[in-house]
């Protein structure tokens, strides 16, 4: 039975000024830790207690090796990252305070990931017992040669009947919306899983809309954004998360599934923010944990929302909550109140 979750994408070097909130140009000291969407969306998975195997490329140093020990200590399969010359991508982040919003600065040209060939042999071996597919926007956004694996891969994928989970994810740092739209064109009629919200669709496809302050002005026009790449497109769900910012702060969070033409809400969470990063993942997760239990769409909403708002409660990109944890964040009756 195929139950494998495999994903394609850099894994970086997360550095942070130690003191939250402070600006790199203030800090004498730096956080070290790794992230990247693919591998945050597989690390929640995992800790979930689902199977997952992460493809990628990291360098023969201390650098590479403590990224893999990061992946193995949530029970990632790391046999298909390759180990090669070069450079680890980096990333730095200034989390924001009030009305300061985060900043992440990348560093990440010419890493070994972006120059790593993946040979057919590996998505062959791999997409022989894989169920999904998890790939994302960023990663094409960093090479061709990211581009030309992904569509590779996608290829054998479709062929050993896997499905393709697709975060749109678009980062104005590393390409610009034509450049997105041109290659995303050539994979989106294989994508069966669509996640995204309503920037990534506008900045994509061009969904217009006028900026609201309320978090059901949001949802209708996530309902719209949806119907309008619908419109376009054929998927089995679509996915999208919701967030009302009222400052960099205080957040209202919530999604929304769309699936055999049915609309689904599931409730929404009034935040204060620890750590802005993360938090889209840790809702893709949810929802591939919801798909690969056979729970119902209303369920897989609920758990996808809880898992989007209580990863924001802590710092990194990892949402180290186990199910019952999130369950219990997600019910009626839970306010916060001290455990003993």
């Amino acid at each position: 039975m195929k139950n494998t979750t495999v994903a394609y994408g850099e894994i970086l070097l997360r550095l942070t000024p130690s003191t939250h909130g402070d600006l790199i140009d203030q800090s004498s000291s730096l956080n070290i830790s790794f992230a990247g969407a693919e591998s945050n969306i597989l690390s929640n998975l995992s800790n979930l207690g689902h199977n997952a195997t992460m493809i990628s490329s990291l360098p023969n140093n201390s650098l590479g090796k403590s990224a893999i020990r990061f992946l193995r200590s949530f029970g990632l399969n790391t046999d298909f990252i390759e180990i090669n010359q070069g450079r680890i991508g980096t990333f730095f982040i200034e989390h924001g305070v009030s009305s300061r919003g985060s900043q992440v600065i990348y560093d990440r040209i010419d890493s070994c990931f972006s120059k790593t060939k993946i040979n057919e042999s590996v998505w062959s071996t791999i997409f022989n017992n894989s169920k999904y597919f998890v790939i994302t926007g960023v990663t094409p956004a960093l090479s061709k040669n990211c581009q030309n694996n992904m569509l590779n891969a996608i290829k054998i994928a479709k062929s050993n009947n896997v499905k393709i989970v697709f975060d749109l994810n678009f980062r104005r740092n590393l390409w610009k919306p034509n450049e997105a739209l041109e290659f995303i064109s050539k994979i989106i009629n294989d994508v069966d899983v669509l996640i995204g919200n309503i920037g990534s669709v506008s900045d994509i496809f061009g969904f217009k809309y006028n900026k609201v302050n309320s978090f059901s002005d949001l949802e209708k026009i996530t309902y719209d954004a949806s119907e309008f790449i619908s419109d376009k497109y054929s998927f089995d769900l679509i996915a999208m998360t919701i967030r009302n910012q009222i400052n960099a702060t205080q957040n209202q969070l919530g999604g929304l599934i769309k699936i055999e033409d049915e609309y689904l809400y599931g409730k929404s969470y009034e935040m204060q923010i620890i750590d802005r990063l993360g938090g889209g993942d840790a809702f893709v997760s949810g929802i591939l944990h919801g798909l690969l239990n056979n729970q119902k769409p209303q369920e897989i909403i609920n758990f996808s929302n809880a898992c989007f708002a209580i990863t924001q409660t802590i710092n990194g990109d990892i949402n180290y909550f186990e199910e019952r944890d999130i369950m219990e964040f997600s019910s009626d009756n839970y306010f916060g109140h001290i455990k003993r």
